[in-house]
């Protein structure tokens, strides 16, 4: 147990410290998802294992980046930063919902094989409820204006490595900014809290003596409420959806039409609030807006439109064009599939 937890240490030390090649790791375990499927007999379930725990290595990966950051007292994203007190429990949540949200696909296929197609089904809206839950309680129970998918993105590594190049006194700095740190607190010997001295107050005048919840309570009801109703109604899409493919079935037109509909209501409240929205909330608002190309690609517009333009093109690009045709060929054996596993639009 003292070797297994020593080798921890020492993999978390080296990534702390050559975060390029760890990159460069995760990268290729990726695409060897890519390359493994259909190559093996029961590809697509090796496939997706691969691909969650690549997900999952890189998520593990930047925690430790982000904390070897933190330490060295360098900025780093919100999403991503190790957080305490009354903000440690949605901080965890969202590395479960993460984690769940980079496992879900094999988990489906998994159930499938196992359970057959009402066993997966009865998975799928599982794994539904309990995302929805999460995000509806760290929307509740936070800052926290806009729900991302996954609940903590992938952290920028180009723009920490940028941020250290253009400021190459950081390490200077952080080692300062801990020092002034440390002369103005003190850290209680049993508990570890980190204690402010009497003299390291700022002046009266700028002095709040609310406690961290009142005051995370005052920025939660500074959030519009007609953002928060958008995005609960965001949140519920996938249990909505899930309902109605329940009631008309999965190749019906009006369970397609319904989820289009609470998609199109909840991005038409944002829109219509722009002015109150904040600049991480319109940066995912259009990532959603795109991401609407989707519902080319799910039953039944895919069967009905999509299919037959799409085949038309890879095969002309397969039959006439010579390098490319190593990419369409495939890309169009892979497709029926890729279309019938990934196209629920669950979190989009």
């Amino acid at each position: 147990m003292d070797n297994l937890k020593q080798l921890i240490k020492s993999y978390e030390a080296w990534v702390a410290k050559n975060p390029d090649i760890v990159c460069d790791v995760e990268t290729t375990a990726k695409w060897v998802s890519y390359f493994v499927a259909g190559r093996i007999s029961d590809s697509s379930v090796a496939t997706e294992l691969i691909y969650s725990l690549s997900n999952l290595l890189v998520l593990y990966n930047d925690r430790i980046i982000a904390q070897d950051r933190q330490e060295k007292g360098e900025k780093v994203p919100g999403e991503i930063a190790t957080a305490s007190g009354s903000s440690g429990f949605c901080y965890r949540l969202k590395v479960m919902l993460t984690t769940l949200e980079y496992c879900e696909v094999f988990i489906e296929i998994s159930a499938k094989r196992v359970f057959g197609n009402k066993g997966k089904w009865l998975v799928i809206a599982g794994i539904q409820m309990m995302k929805a839950a999460g995000r509806y309680f760290i929307l509740k129970h936070s800052v926290e204006q806009i729900i991302t998918s996954p609940a903590m993105p992938a952290l920028n590594r180009r723009a920490l490595k940028k941020n250290k190049h253009t400021n190459p006194n950081t390490a200077t700095t952080g080692h300062t900014h801990s020092l002034e740190e440390h002369n103005i607190t003190f850290k209680l010997k049993r508990s570890g809290r980190i204690v402010r001295k009497v003299e390291g107050a700022p002046p009266l005048q700028y002095r709040s003596f609310k406690l961290n919840e009142e005051i995370e309570s005052m920025q939660k009801s500074q959030v519009p409420k007609i953002l928060l109703q958008a995005e609960y109604l965001y949140i519920a899409k996938p249990l909505i959806h899930l309902a109605s493919m329940g009631v008309f079935g999965e190749s019906s037109w009006k369970q397609f039409m319904v989820s289009f509909a609470v998609d199109m209501a909840s991005i038409n409240m944002y829109r219509k609030n722009r002015h109150l929205m904040t600049k991480q909330q319109q940066l995912i608002l259009s990532h959603r807006c795109v991401n609407l190309l989707l519902y080319l690609m799910r039953t039944p517009f895919y069967e009905r439109f999509t299919q037959t333009r799409l085949e038309r093109i890879l095969g002309f690009i397969a039959n006439h064009v010579p390098i490319a045709k190593m990419v369409a060929g495939p890309l169009l054996d892979y497709i029926p599939h890729w279309q019938s596993t990934y196209f629920y639009l669950w979190s989009t």
